[in-house]
This record gives C-alpha cells, sequence and structure tokens, in this order.
C-alpha cells in the first residue's frame, strides 16, 4: 500500500490487476518475465497454505521497455490454484476467501469485467511487454490511432489475448471471463486528461469497464437510486448535439428521408411552416437555443406550443402525427441514423435521458457510460473512472435474441466514434465546472470565455462524427478481410482508414488551433 501511494501522489486508485492463470501456467509466466524483463519482477511466487499461488510483476516501466526502471505503482497479480478452475469454483480465486449465500433486490444486474483501460509513458514498450510475457497482440479491428479533442491529442491502442470460448449463449458470452482486453493511452499533448492524469497520479488505471445485460436499465436504476437516496455514481455530461437536433429538414422530409409520411400525409412541411414550427416551439420552451427538443414535451405540450401555427392549426390529423413523429425522433435522430428501427422508441430515449452512448462497428452495437471521477481527493483533480457496457452482437438475431453463430469476443468494439466523445464530455465537464465557478463569482468575461471553450468542443464532435464513422467501418472491414486470409483487400481498408485518420488528424489540428487561439485571447 505504501509501495502504490508512493507512486501515486499518495492519490488513491487501482493498484492491482488481477488474473486467473491455469494450471502450470505460473511458472511458465515466471520464467518469461525473468528472460524478458526481470526487473519488472516484483517477488517470486508466494504458496499459501491451500496451495494457491500467486505471482506479482509491475506492470509498467517509467520510461521506455528494458531501458528504464520499473514503475512501482501497479501489479499485475496472477493467480494459480492448486486445481483447475470449475463452474462450481468460488468466483474470486484468491487464499482465505469464503463463499456466503447472498440475496439481491429484484432489478439489480450484475456486472462482469470486460476491459481495463491504462494511462501509460510508453504505449509501445508496455504492449511489448505484455506480447514479450504474455502473448497478447494489438487488436486490428479495435485500434484507431490518434484522438484529439481541442489541443489535447492522445494515442491509443487495444491489446489482449485470444479467447477460447466459443458459444451461442449470450448469456454465457455476458459471463465469460477469458477474454482480456487492456486498451492503452498515452498523451501527444502537454494538455488534456491523459495527461494530466500522468502528471499527477503517474502511470497507472485511467478506469475499469463492465458488461452488463441491458445498459439502460442499469443506468435508470442508477439514476433513480441517487434521486432517491443522494447517493451513488454520477455520469459525465454528454452534450445533446450528440444524439439529434430538430432540423427544418426533419420536418420537410417528413424524417430522415421520408420513413415517418403516410398515405394520410404523403409529404413534409414547407419550408416556412418548419422554421415556424421550430420558432413556436423555442417561444414555448419545448427546444433549446441549439435545437435540442426537451425529452418531457408531450403531444398535449407540442399541441399547445404549436396551436397558432399555420401548417399544424387546423392541420389533417395525419399531418400532425407525422409533427409529433418527427419531434420525438429528432431527440435521437443521429442514433436512429446508426441503427434504424433495432431499438424500440421507448429504448432510444431512455438511452438520450440516461446520457449512454452508441457506437455500431459492422452490425454490432456498443453501448457505454462513464461515470464522473471516483476516489477523487479534491475538485479538479484526476482521477480513475467507470465505465458499463452493453454489448449486442450481430450473430444474435434470431428470434428473441437467440444467436445464430458462435458469438464474436469483444463485439461492437471499444466506441472508436466515442472516443472522442468520450475525450470531449471530459473536457466539456471540466469547461462547465470552470464557467459555473466563473459566473457564481460574477466574472463574466471568463464565463463567456469558458462557454465559447464548451461551444468549440461540441462543434469539433459535429465535424469529426462522419469521420469516425468512415474510421469505424475500415478497421470493421480490414478485421473481416484479415480473418477471411485476404491480404488485397485488407490493404485497401487499411489504405482507407489512413486516409481517414488523416482527416481526423486535420479536423484535430483545425481546432487545437482554434483553441490555442482562444486560450491566448483569455478573457
Amino acid at each position: 500500500v505504501e509501495r502504490y501511494f508512493g507512486a501515486h501522489n499518495n492519490a488513491q486508485g487501482i493498484a492491482v490487476l488481477g488474473f486467473e492463470t491455469v494450471a502450470g501456467e505460473l511458472d511458465l509466466l515466471h520464467a518469461r518475465y525473468e528472460a524478458l524483463h526481470p526487473s519488472l519482477v516484483a517477488a517470486p511466487p508466494h504458496v499459501y497454505a491451500d496451495g494457491t499461488r500467486v505471482l506479482d510483476v509491475f506492470a509498467y516501466y517509467r520510461g521506455e521497455a528494458r531501458v528504464s526502471e520499473a514503475d512501482p505503482g501497479t501489479l499485475l497479480r496472477f493467480v494459480e490454484r492448486q486445481t483447475a478452475a470449475t463452474a462450481d469454483a468460488v468466483p474470486l480465486p484468491l487464499p482465505g476467501l469464503v463463499p456466503v449465500p447472498v440475496a439481491f433486490e429484484p432489478g439489480v444486474q450484475p456486472a462482469y469485467c470486460d476491459h481495463w483501460v491504462s494511462n501509460v509513458v510508453s504505449r509501445v514498450g508496455f504492449l511489448r511487454t505484455l506480447e514479450d510475457t504474455l502473448g497478447f497482440v494489438p487488436k486490428v479491428d479495435f485500434n484507431a490511432g490518434v484522438v484529439a479533442a481541442g489541443e489535447a491529442q492522445i494515442e491509443s491502442t487495444v491489446t489482449g489475448n485470444t479467447s477460447p470460448l466459443v458459444t451461442t449463449s449470450p448469456s454465457e458470452a455476458l459471463r465469460d471471463r477469458a477474454q482480456v482486453f487492456l486498451p492503452t493511452n498515452n498523451a501527444l499533448s502537454p494538455v488534456g486528461h491523459v495527461h494530466w492524469y500522468l502528471e499527477e497520479l503517474g502511470q497507472g488505471i485511467q478506469h475499469i469497464a463492465s458488461r452488463v445485460e441491458s445498459l439502460p436499465e442499469y443506468v435508470q436504476r442508477a439514476n433513480d437510486m441517487r434521486a432517491i437516496t443522494g447517493e451513488g455514481f454520477t455520469f459525465l455530461n454528454i452534450p445533446r448535439t450528440y444524439y439529434g437536433l430538430l432540423e427544418p429538414a426533419l420536418l420537410i422530409h417528413g424524417g430522415v428521408d421520408g420513413e415517418l409520411l403516410s398515405p394520410g400525409c404523403p409529404s413534409g412541411l414547407s419550408e416556412a411552416e418548419a422554421l415556424a414550427v421550430i420558432e413556436a416551439l423555442r417561444i414555448g420552451g419545448l427546444i433549446d437555443q441549439a435545437g435540442a427538443m426537451s425529452l418531457d414535451a408531450d403531444e398535449a405540450a407540442v399541441d399547445t406550443a404549436l396551436g397558432e401555427v399555420d401548417g399544424y392549426r387546423g392541420a389533417p390529423a395525419a399531418t400532425r402525427a407525422m409533427v409529433q413523429n418527427v419531434l420525438r425522433r429528432s431527440c435521437y435522430v443521429n442514433l436512429w441514423k446508426l441503427m434504424g428501427d433495432q431499438l424500440t422508441e421507448a429504448t432510444y430515449l431512455s438511452i438520450v435521458r440516461n446520457k449512454i452512448l452508441i457506437d455500431v462497428q459492422g452490425e454490432d452495437v456498443l453501448m457505454q457510460i462513464f461515470t464522473s471521477v471516483v476516489l477523487q481527493r479534491k475538485p479538479a483533480t484526476e482521477a480513475p473512472f467507470l465505465e458499463f457496457i452493453q454489448r449486442v452482437c450481430a450473430e444474435c438475431d434470431g428470434p428473441d435474441g437467440a444467436c445464430t453463430k458462435p458469438i464474436k469476443a469483444g463485439c461492437g468494439g471499444f466506441g472508436i466514434r466515442n472516443f472522442l466523445t468520450l475525450f470531449l464530455s471530459i473536457e466539456v465537464s471540466k469547461a462547465m465546472l470552470d464557467r459555473e465557478k466563473a459566473a457564481s463569482d460574477g466574472h463574466e468575461a471568463e464565463t463567456a470565455f469558458h462557454s465559447k471553450r464548451i461551444e468549440m468542443f461540441t462543434d469539433q464532435l459535429v465535424e469529426a462524427n462522419p469521420i469516425l464513422t468512415e474510421i469505424s467501418d475500415c478497421m470493421t472491414g480490414e478485421g473481416r478481410a484479415l480473418n477471411a486470409g485476404d491480404a488485397d483487400a485488407a490493404e485497401k481498408w487499411a489504405r482507407r482508414k489512413e486516409a481517414a485518420n488523416l482527416a481526423l488528424a486535420k479536423c484535430s489540428q483545425k481546432y487545437n488551433a482554434l483553441m490555442a487561439e482562444l486560450r491566448e485571447a483569455g478573457w
């Protein structure tokens, strides 16, 4: 404990990542570390009275692998039981633990480990160390490269093993612990949360991610319990622009592409009528200045707000129904463009209300949400946080969600589209706190400065979204081509991905420069 605090500026955090090994593997791991990375071995394997053996190694070097000292702050712990693990074995294979019966309240969902994210000085060095010792390799179809928000830039790579599990059971895939994914970040600029994490706390686990069966229900319960008790997780602020805004085109076309039209309403509103509807809703307080529709606006409230608007007042019932449907869809239209009718409207609205992020990779879907920091010593300092996810796999498209093919480990990816959203939401949350403090102190110029920061981060997210979609598609295509042994197709996808990464870099550079100008101008 003292060693951990000494390496992390006396801040709390995640000190150990523990992994269970199969019988006989611990000696092999120990030998690999002693041969290739001896300075990372914290101590020889410890043997407990029940025969359990434990090997502790330091996770990172202070700098580059093999040429710098071991960083004593974070341990990888490998546990080998005397007997092989079975389905009836104690879930946590640590000596001295005794299982006890437990009964959970209705509605409680278990959460299962999915991946663990590190912030490190040398990303390449850490990846090579894991490959040398554990055989972990980067996952081509899950890696995107450089991610930036304003002046902050990071690079991220997902590495891991290859799970031996082959199953068509969603519940078995949910519970499985055989697959290990370790996303790893390093900072490329002297600003941003990864840089500040390393500067304030040192290398370590930035966040841990756990998967659940139904993320909307999981988060809704967490939010309800916090409202009832005043305690519990809070989640990062996600701008409503991520989910969708009410644009005139939606009313003019009757949806994104006319999908909300009907025989009774074969065409949408005129441009003048659409603008009048939006203005009336704004006056009525049902949409904000950005164009985000209130999630609490029911049909009666809309009828009242639009009671004097041409194109709605006195219009056929089918036209009014189309307008009502468009208004609701505008709340989640960006998600609908990704997933169409795969989710019900109620589920979409629950996702928006609970600020859940959605990503699509191929036909797989990833839902994810991030908590605010935990174990924080004082406000405005860096600290770890938690992530919760739900993986919706394309293989499970049969009746009642039955899987017709083996489920791919990590289906849905790691949210490449949401890397930037997470990055920006962290920066936006900080800017919002800065703006709130400036406003409470009566500093109008500083308040306006932080408002511009928020606006700039949001603009970057909107501009980057289609580029991120292209990168995600290319990652999926490259991974599938490699799995099929089609090197030519994989190379084509790789070139497309590189072009998209260059476009993302150009977008990042643009906002990097704009943010630098804003910072230099100050308030």
